[in-house]
């Protein structure tokens, strides 16, 4: 199988790679200098941001059918798994009886996301090793988009595990974390200490603004005692508040000849989720309960010329 090849340069800040920059405090662990895992994409430099982003505009959109198996919304690539694919991530009995209440809510779910990342490939399918096996979900099972409430592929995730740590962001995609300690996530509303950074936080509306909201991200922000940033340390009985505002607009990919905007499978909202981690199993697997606060409508991300 051919790799999956981008129409234009933007890799716009896919998670794993954006967050390899970031110097989070011991301890942390510190990827070795010049060092990247097999499943990671090259670091994309912050100073190339506006061309990419420019890149965009100058694609023509050549309605190409969408007539290739990776794109077989039941089979592909950007499906949503079944059972039998999950089973292997099978959140345990006494975690789901334990947090039934909450999980009555349609707005909550729980979900374990596999702490082996060597299972994920740079042409979007799972590593055909014997420890892969498990995991042939879209993203191993590293990835969860709760617009989707779904596995996902990386760059479509709201939230990934990768070493130990929960990173964030995506394909035309900005997300904001915050660690609000060993709270009770059914106690987080929109009104809890550490959210009003993020409820107040007004959506970029082009292109300049997003690479330089990127840039502070990047570094974190510190705001009424709290450091919101991409990434942050996963720790068991600790809950974190993110912000994923996945903006619409078009990201163009080929496969073998096919033409598509990624976007099309997705869910592009503008979303505030509370997650708590439940349980680190013995394998690193850790199971997050979540809470969804706000669900809006995505803005279109403008792109300066």
């Amino acid at each position: 199988m051919r790799h999956l090849v981008i129409l234009c340069p933007l890799v716009l800040f896919f998670s794993v790679t954006t967050i390899a920059q970031i110097a989070i405090p011991s301890p942390t662990p510190t990827p070795r200098p010049g060092s990247r895992q097999a499943n990671v994409h090259p670091i994309v430099a912050d100073n190339d941001s506006f061309d990419r982003m420019r890149s965009i505009e100058m694609i023509t959109n050549r309605n190409s059918p969408i007539a290739h198996p990776m794109l077989d919304p039941k089979k592909g690539i950007y499906r949503r798994p079944s059972k039998e694919e999950t089973a292997s991530l099978a959140v345990a009995e006494p975690l789901l009886v334990k947090h039934a209440e909450l999980l009555r809510d349609k707005n909550a779910g729980i979900v374990k996301l596999n702490a082996d990342s060597s299972c994920v490939s740079d042409v979007d399918v799972v590593v055909a090793t014997e420890k892969c096996i498990p995991f042939k979900m879209p993203g191993a099972g590293i990835a969860y988009s709760f617009r989707t409430e779904s596995y996902r592929l990386p760059r479509l995730a709201d939230l990934i595990l990768h070493d130990g740590i929960f990173k964030t962001g995506g394909a035309f995609q900005q997300v904001i974390m915050a660690d609000l300690g060993d709270l009770p996530l059914e106690a987080v509303t929109l009104g809890t200490n550490g959210l009003k950074f993020l409820t107040d936080l007004k959506p970029v509306s082009d292109s300049n603004e997003f690479t330089k909201f990127e840039q502070e991200i990047v570094s974190g922000i510190k705001k009424d005692g709290f450091f919101y940033r991409k990434g942050q340390l996963a720790k068991e009985n600790t809950t974190y508040v993110l912000r994923s505002i996945a903006y619409r607009g078009k990201y163009m990919r080929s496969v073998e000849g096919v033409d598509y905007d990624e976007l099309e499978f997705d869910r592009r909202r503008d979303t505030i989720v509370a997650f708590r981690v439940v349980e680190k199993d013995p394998a690193g697997n850790m199971t997050i309960l979540w809470k969804r606060l706000k669900d809006a409508e995505s803005p279109v991300l403008k792109i300066v010329k």
